[in-house]
């Protein structure tokens, strides 16, 4: 009986832990137009409270490039992620060129992604070529930066939904053996 209270306040844990400080960014989104220096807003479900005190200032970052050459363009500003708040305005620099762009907003564990969507700058447009990415003022080295928690984090890494439905199937694969051991030990 203790081996399945155990590995039934195990498998609790391990659920809090993946449903914890991730939201789901829904708007920019692919077909959403922001213009540079006029504010946009960033729309969320779900919330991070479970980062305490640093959800209330949660850094908002652009990215441009595809997915295996991300690199940074801008932080954006800060959004409140703590409780029932699910919008935020947000202002892109006149710095950054017309092109396709995608923000990742520092939610900890895992980062919060958007699709790719455009900026239109009409002081800068987009540069020769196939108009597929801005320039803006992007490296490949976004500034440094430390996760809550104290751990480096790359916020310019390759925009996925994948790490969101990755840790529901190792939750579900381990919630699964977790029962399975629970009605062997019966």
């Amino acid at each position: 009986m203790k081996l399945t209270t155990t590995l039934l306040a195990a498998a609790m844990t391990m659920a809090a832990y993946v449903n914890a400080d991730m939201i789901q960014v829904n708007n920019p989104t692919v077909g959403t137009v922001w213009t540079a220096g006029v504010s946009n807003f960033v729309g969320w479900t779900g919330n991070c409270a479970s980062m305490g005190p640093a959800a209330t200032n949660v850094t908002v970052i652009l990215n441009t490039g595809p997915s295996e050459a991300v690199r940074y363009v801008a932080t954006l500003g800060t959004l409140d992620c703590s409780a029932s708040s699910t919008r935020t305005d947000l202002t892109v620099p006149l710095s950054v060129s017309s092109g396709t762009y995608s923000i990742v907003v520092r939610t900890a564990p895992e980062l919060s992604y958007t699709n790719m969507f455009t900026i239109n700058n009409p002081s800068m447009p987009a540069p020769a070529g196939d108009g597929s990415s801005g320039s803006g003022t992007g490296s490949t080295v976004p500034p440094a930066t430390t996760a809550p928690g104290g751990t480096e984090s790359n916020p310019a890494a390759p925009a996925s939904g994948a790490t969101r439905q990755t840790y529901q199937a190792v939750l579900a694969v381990g919630l699964g053996a977790v029962a399975m051991a629970g009605i062997q030990m019966l």
